[in-house]
């Protein structure tokens, strides 16, 4: 095997990935391209668009509407959940900027809701603004969906603008991975992590070093991690939704199924279960999520397991609690 085309091959395919590494000022997607239009964010400051969100940092960029009912809050859900992922680097390198792409409606006090709903940190601005600022920017960007609110694509741009590099990602993948690639836009990262190949290896290590863990490879779970786990934990507390522990317990199955696969038909009638629902969770509707019935039967039993497994670790919990109070 000749190691010499491999290794070239490997070069080529890891240029064509991230673009070919921008000199900066060399992009022409650069300080000059984009848009400084004015904006307000959700506290209602007036800032411009590239010297207040983008200028000397890797952010984050996402495009919502708060009223949209289809899969911006999932988005939004993950990104709140990749921001605790990168943790530190946070608000220090790395800044979130959700764009509104519908500033009639979205105004400031609407879009700090929607930051609280998602526990949104104090480095993600929600942007809003004149319809034709906003216009001017969405536009810029790549984002033509020409107003149709309904196209509008689910994917997020990471910025690098100390160095130009722009790159594509989708939150739906897995968040580590997703993490990675943020981490890796800035330049001195990634050299230290390809000079440290260990730490991986250690970090991987580490993770199975905590014991198997016996829900991995139930069906639905990869389900429920990529599309309910950013809006609902189990067993540990409310998030942007109702913890889901002990569900098939509290609420009838079919109504369960018949909620997941049409949340907006079941909300429209007005049972004491929907007016709770409205009242816990204002902000955020359960969006419909498309799931084929057999993978939300699959979820559901995966909901089931989790409750199974919570409910037990509680028991050990106090059993071992009383062995000691003696």
């Amino acid at each position: 095997m000749n190691w010499r085309l491999v290794l070239a091959g490997t070069m080529l395919m890891i240029a064509s990935l991230h673009g070919a590494p921008a000199i900066a000022g060399d992009s022409p997607w650069g300080k000059a391209y984009l848009p400084n239009n004015r904006v307000v964010d959700q506290d209602n400051r007036s800032l411009s668009f590239y010297d207040d969100s983008l200028k000397g940092k890797i952010t984050i960029l996402s495009f919502i509407y708060t009223t949209c009912r289809d899969i911006c809050p999932v988005v939004t859900a993950r990104l709140s959940q990749l921001e605790e992922k990168l943790g530190s680097v946070v608000g220090r390198d790395v800044f979130f900027v959700s764009i509104s792409i519908d500033p009639e409606n979205d105004t400031p006090e609407k879009m700090k809701e929607y930051a609280k709903a998602f526990s949104a940190g104090p480095s993600w601005l929600f942007l809003t603004g004149t319809p034709e600022n906003m216009e001017a920017i969405r536009y810029k960007l790549g984002e033509r969906s020409g107003g149709k609110i309904s196209q509008h694509r689910n994917e997020i741009l990471l910025y690098n603008d100390n160095n130009g590099v722009w790159e594509r990602a989708s939150v739906f993948g897995d968040l580590n991975t997703l993490a990675e690639t943020v981490r890796a836009m800035d330049p001195a990262w990634r050299s230290q992590a390809a000079g440290n190949p260990s730490a991986g290896i250690a970090k991987a290590a580490a993770a199975s070093a905590t014991g198997p863990d016996p829900t991995i490879g139930l069906p639905g779970e990869a389900l429920f991690i990529k599309t309910c786990a950013s809006c609902h934990s189990i067993g540990r507390g409310p998030k942007v939704g109702p913890d889901l522990v002990n569900l098939t317990s509290r609420r009838d199955r079919s109504w369960i199924v018949s909620y997941i696969a049409n949340p907006d038909k079941i909300r429209s009638q007005d049972t004491p279960v929907v007016r709770e629902l409205t009242e816990k969770f204002p902000t955020i509707r359960m969006p419909n999520l498309g799931l084929a019935d057999v993978d939300i039967s699959d979820v559901i039993a995966y909901i089931e397991a989790m409750t199974y497994a919570v409910e037990a670790d509680k028991k050990s919990l106090e059993t071992h609690h009383h062995h000691h109070s003696h």
